[in-house]
């Protein structure tokens, strides 16, 4: 992890008031993701400057100054933060960007995670070997770029299994495998979102699955919420709810509290956001994947704000401009997001969203799709429509407003 020399101690809020000149900041994308961080870093009064490879993302009239970049585009990302003089680089719920923001602080001073914790965080066969390593639990794996290396490393895993591209997020080509007979059109489904053409195999870990959102400061880890995930399940296990906090007893909850600090320590995550996902098994919590990342799927934007009341994005934007924060306090509320998906078909009409929106406790109805757009069904994260977000005294009353603002909703699909 690569840190600054730390600035004096201020009164003031990070990023707010003061009369120091304002942070510039350079934010990795510019979706409907890294929308809400736009917005607040200019809430702080930092000057932002946005890059995204599509030049009609949301974000792009947002920001202060746009540029057409890829976040993947390590060399552009470094020269363009070095040529307008950036105080921070940073983004929000996405993964491979991780590494540019790892090279432009290592190579212009900045806070940032190293280049190791990018590379471990963004390819799951370093990940898991990592893991491995530093003894942390973990499921057993084996990394194949053949039929053939997949079919030995079922039979030396065992069935079921997970297999799952090295260098793919949301989901994207993760496929149970329950039957050998269905290995090669579970390998080509892996691969074919697989940049490098490596794939994974994994034991399948059976348990309850939660993520937990942390925020390391000075090498110390405050871990702001922990999720309760809904999902498809088998095959391809996409997710279609989360709810903080999760409902754990008090053991399973320090047990996977003092798993999260393990982790970002033997990782490196020292200063910065963390995802950590996590499998509570019958013989305890087992590690699933480490973002050195804010979430995405709006719960780092929306959830974990609502749910806690600690402005993380905020904190975030003034950690990666080099600000001195304090640790974040999170205070018991609750909170939680459902999405909307559909069958194949061509989306004719979404209805009934002024009814959902106006639900006691729903905070936000948002809609990702457009009548007339084709539908695949539900494969990866990309393939969900909308977002209800509603808050609530508990996690029980939360997710009961979220779901039946959900059932307000009509999604109306033409075959």
């Amino acid at each position: 992890m690569t840190r600054p020399t730390p600035p004096a101690p201020s009164s003031q809020t990070p990023g707010e008031g003061g009369t120091a000149a304002a942070p510039t900041v350079l934010i990795l994308g510019a979706s409907r993701l890294q929308v809400p961080m736009i917005r607040r870093a200019r809430e702080m009064g930092m000057r932002t400057i946005a890059v995204d490879l599509d030049p009609t993302a949301p974000g792009a009239e947002l920001a202060d100054e746009f540029h057409v970049v890829s976040t993947n585009d390590i060399p552009g990302v470094v020269e363009l933060a070095r040529s307008k003089r950036v105080d921070g680089v940073t983004t929000v719920g996405t993964d491979m960007p991780v590494r540019s923001i790892a090279a432009a602080a290592e190579q212009l001073g900045l806070v940032g995670p190293s280049t190791r914790t990018a590379r471990i965080c963004t390819d799951k066969a370093e990940m898991a070997q990592a893991f491995a390593e530093a003894g942390l639990p973990h499921p057993r794996f084996e990394t194949v770029s053949s039929l053939e290396q997949a079919e030995q490393a079922v039979a030396s895993i065992g069935l079921p299994c997970i297999l799952k591209p090295l260098d793919s997020s949301g989901s994207r080509g993760v496929i149970q495998l329950d039957d050998a007979s269905g290995l090669p059109a579970a390998f080509d489904y892996a691969a074919s979102s697989s940049r490098s053409g490596q794939i994974l195999v994994e034991e399948l870990l059976v348990g309850p699955e939660i993520s937990c959102e942390a925020l390391a400061v000075d090498g110390h880890c405050h871990l702001l919420a922990i999720t309760d995930k809904a999902t498809t399940g088998a095959p391809h296990f996409i997710e279609t709810g989360h709810t903080q906090p999760a409902p754990l007893e008090a053991a399973t909850k320090q047990a996977v509290r003092d798993l999260v600090a393990r982790t970002l320590t033997a990782m490196g995550v020292t200063d910065g956001p963390a995802h950590v996902e996590i499998i509570l098994t019958a013989t305890g919590p087992r590690l699933v994947e480490l973002g050195a990342r804010m979430a995405g799927d709006f719960v780092s934007s929306h959830l974990v704000p609502l749910s806690t009341g600690v402005d993380f994005i905020g904190l975030v934007l003034a950690q990666a401009c080099g600000l001195a924060i304090e640790p974040p306090a999170p205070e018991p509320r609750a909170g939680a997001i459902r999405f909307l998906k559909a069958r194949a078909g061509t989306l004719r009409a979404i209805s009934g969203v002024e009814r959902a929106r106006a639900l006691p406790g729903v905070q936000e109805v948002i809609i990702l799709a457009e009548p007339g757009q084709a539908l695949t069904g539900l494969h990866s994260s990309l393939d969900r429509l909308g977002v209800i977000i509603a808050r609530g005294s508990d996690h029980d009353e939360a997710a009961r407003i979220c779901q039946a603002a959900h059932d307000l909703i009509t999604v109306e699909v033409q075959p």
